[in-house]
């Protein structure tokens, strides 16, 4: 079922909205019930018309990306979800390049895709996102989470980020640092949901690079994520690396690779990637979860702690 005929948002008849929209579809991991109220901003423009509305509604707002590391309760979401992304092909507008010398201003709308923002940015001869090409979610999403792979993150170029307060109205523009970035962390994502500030647009300082070797990079990380990540129906990785541990040699190591509960289960080809068969719930996906920092702990003394948010259930 995928909900009822969309409705035009009253204050951008152009963007339409969901009402009763099942979040399995706008999800990687294919897992979610419905959503009150949901609208696909593509842009700044939708997002903000989004935002009035639901105030004026006076509904509670859940705002994600591409979907990816984030596990979407059974019970579905109350009051309005805005799934903040645009398609790869249409990314463009929301992508402004400065070039400053020997290295370039990166300004990129939250909802741009990462994997198309990072061979974009190889195409142009700029490094320092090639390390993004072939990953779900999108900048908005990655900037949150600082995102990162291959020794690189989204902080090591991030320049400023410009966000949404949701307290006072106002649109603000801090430094990169204002994040207080660290591994897989940043002080957004810290907050407890419904977060006080939205990113609606980054800009990045990129070095100049070779732009046959950046795209040859960028094709072989989408290739060796190919090679040796899950594809499907899958939220991304699930436990953050424990240094020095790495969280699928952990899981692996405890026997649990391949371990399933119905439908979902750990991946045989990652064991740190939580896999959906087809029709897999969130409190299956849970008890996974469990299950591994049981085992885990008990076999190796070690904490595994989630990448994943969990939007957990409706009250």
């Amino acid at each position: 079922m995928r909900g009822s005929p969309p409705l035009a948002l009253p204050t951008k008849p152009d963007v339409k909205l969901f009402t009763d929209a099942p979040l399995s579809i706008r999800t990687t991991w294919r897992i979610g019930g419905p959503a009150d109220y949901l609208v696909l901003a593509a842009d700044r423009a939708a997002m903000l018309a989004a935002l009035e509305w639901a105030d004026a509604e006076r509904l509670p707002v859940t705002i994600f990306g591409g979907g990816s590391n984030l596990l979407a309760p059974d019970g579905g979401l109350r009051g309005l979800v805005i799934c903040s992304r645009t398609p790869g092909d249409r990314a463009e507008n929301l992508l402004k390049v400065e070039e400053l010398g020997d290295q370039a201003r990166f300004t990129v709308g939250a909802q741009a895709p990462l994997t198309w923002t990072g061979r974009a940015a190889a195409n142009l001869g700029w490094a320092g996102l090639d390390w993004g090409v072939g990953l779900p979610g999108t900048i908005g999403g990655a900037t949150v989470n600082n995102a990162g792979a291959h020794g690189t993150e989204m902080k090591d170029h991030l320049e400023t980020v410009t966000v949404l307060d949701l307290e006072t109205g106002r649109i603000e523009t801090h430094p990169g640092t204002w994040l207080e970035s660290a591994y897989r962390y940043t002080a957004i994502k810290a907050m407890p949901r419904p977060r006080r500030y939205i990113v609606l647009e980054v800009s990045m300082l990129l070095p100049k690079g070779d732009r046959a070797e950046l795209l040859a990079l960028a094709d072989h990380h989408a290739e060796f994520r190919d090679r040796t990540q899950p594809t499907g129906a899958c939220g991304g990785s699930t436990f953050a690396n424990p240094y020095p541990h790495y969280a699928g040699k952990l899981i692996e190591d405890a026997g649990l690779k391949g371990f399933m509960i119905g439908p979902v289960g750990f991946s045989t080809v990652h064991a740190n990637f939580i896999v959906n068969e087809g029709g897999g719930t969130a409190a299956q996906v849970r008890e996974l979860i469990a299950t591994a920092q049981q085992t885990v702990r008990d076999r190796f003394g070690v904490e595994l702690h989630t990448e994943i948010e969990d939007l957990g259930e409706p009250e």
